[in-house]
């Protein structure tokens, strides 16, 4: 199978090729072959793209892509209505056609955004088919995944009593049966690494475990060759702080740990960082709405390989990923300028460009995915998973095709999304998901968001009242 990409804009991410204001992109079935203007192919799928940008698919590097069904529910919740409503309510009402429902339209809605590569952190394994549910999902929605398997014992109320940090509750009598699954899943659905969904592990949060526990999960994950993916220094509360100084202290730092957040590291945690190859996902809109901080963009690109960025929870967010890096800049650019306010002066320098979004968006994603091997970039010999988007529109009109970087993060949203590929194959074309009954997913989905609107209802709502009490919040 051939396919030609003909006449589009070109953004590589890869500094040996450059862009072009207009190239072709040839594909022999999974892999990128020639990236140049005017390829001559024959017997090719031809896509005329002369009014397109081509782009490498986005990465999306943090994702409780399970909570697909109640997207928007917490559009005005902060951290503790996310542990009420989530973790201490629906997370036990949820079914495993649930997990299955919100991973394979969450995988679905990814690809429409022209995200092909995702980080699912999946912690809401309730009982074994919970886990296995989950894997289907995202393994029948056609993305590209890791599958980060939630090491959290969900039944437990880890929440309701001050075990962060406390040595004393020793390792999760739960430990055994929750690493037995672990490794059951691993072995069922993972025995290659060159497969689209991938195997991680998600360990519990040192917010509700001691670091014993957290260090097992580690070195459960490391024996199995999983990535790990692990929400680090996201909340303001006395025992949680310093969570990469604990990490460096049991020697868990290294290149395969992509941390979360991280908004309140302090400046020597920072530097324990430095070196190490772990990497960051930056989930801006959760972060500033939830009460967990300020993206920390200038800190992750000094102190690690590179930032990436998450949409975290669409129970809360969007997943327009475009937006999103749009929003990180402007941000980070404000944050450089704020010392020259302070001293009432006109900052004159600019130092963050859309091209450092893109990276985020792309090699830095699929670094910290993992996958960087294997896409990221635009280049000849990487799997095809490619991104065009349609400028054709009126709101496009007068775009920049000598910058098409610049005009994709300053102008473009997931609503130019016109044609996805992932591993050469077409997966969304002329603005529609092709490779699935888009109807029959909506239901699935449809049947999951009643099921769980009815059972929390019947269960006192989102959030019951009185409210649980979080010692860690209420009086930390």
């Amino acid at each position: 199978m051939r396919t030609l990409i003909q006449n589009a804009a070109v953004v590589t991410m890869d500094p040996s090729l450059g862009d072009f204001s207009r190239a072709d992109i040839l594909i022999e079935g999974p892999r990128i072959v020639e990236v140049r203007p005017s390829i001559d192919a024959v017997d090719a799928d031809v896509i005329d793209a002369s009014a397109m940008i081509a782009m490498p698919g986005m990465v999306d590097t943090h994702r409780h892509t399970w909570q697909t069904a109640l997207r928007g529910i917490l559009a005005d919740g902060n951290i503790p209505d996310y542990l009420r409503g989530f973790r201490l309510q629906m997370a036990e009402l949820y079914r495993a056609e649930d997990m299955y429902a919100g991973n394979y339209a969450g995988g679905l809605d990814a690809l429409n955004q022209g995200v092909t590569t995702l980080v699912d952190y999946c912690h809401n394994i309730l009982e074994p088919d919970y886990g296995h549910a989950a894997v289907a999902g995202l393994r029948d929605s056609g993305v590209r995944a890791l599958y980060a398997h939630g090491m959290v014992p969900i039944t437990e109320n880890t929440w309701s009593d001050t075990r962060g940090g406390n040595e004393e509750a020793g390792v999760s009598a739960s430990f055994g049966r929750r690493s037995r699954l672990a490794r059951e899943i691993k072995s069922e659905y993972f025995s290659s690494d060159d497969q689209l969904v991938r195997f991680g592990l998600a360990p519990q949060e040192l917010a509700i475990a001691p670091v014993e526990d957290v260090r097992r999960e580690f070195q459960l994950a490391r024996e199995l060759g999983a990535r790990i993916t692990f929400h680090s220094n996201q909340v303001l509360v006395r025992k949680l702080f310093k969570d990469i100084e604990k990490l460096h202290a049991h020697d868990l730092l290294g290149e395969d740990l992509l941390l979360v957040h991280c908004t309140f590291n302090t400046p020597e945690e920072w530097e324990l960082l430095r070196g190490t190859g772990a990497t960051i996902s930056v989930c801006a809109e959760t972060e500033m709405q939830m009460g967990m901080g300020f993206p920390i963009i200038r800190e992750a690109t000094e102190f690690t390989p590179g930032p990436s960025l998450g949409i975290d929870c669409t129970s809360s967010t969007g997943a327009d990923m475009i937006s999103h890096a749009r929003l990180v800049l402007q941000y980070t650019r404000w944050r450089e300028d704020a010392p020259e306010y302070a001293e009432m002066r006109q900052p004159t320098q600019m130092r963050w460009k859309t091209r450092d979004a893109l990276e985020w968006l792309t090699v830095n994603g699929a670094r910290a995915a993992g996958v960087d091997g294997v896409v990221g970039s635009l280049t000849p010999g990487k799997r095809a998973d490619i991104v065009l988007l349609d400028m054709s529109g009126i709101s496009q009109a007068g775009w920049n095709r000598r910058e098409p970087a610049g005009a994709i993060i300053a102008q473009a949203n997931s609503g130019n999304v016109d044609t996805v590929l992932v591993d050469g194959n077409i997966v969304k074309r002329h603005g529609r998901l092709v490779h699935v009954d888009e109807r029959a997913a909506l239901a699935v989905l449809d049947e999951s968001h009643g099921y769980l609107y009815d059972a929390m209802d019947a269960n006192g709502g989102f959030i019951p009242q009185p409210p649980v009490e979080l010692p860690l919040f209420d009086r930390g």
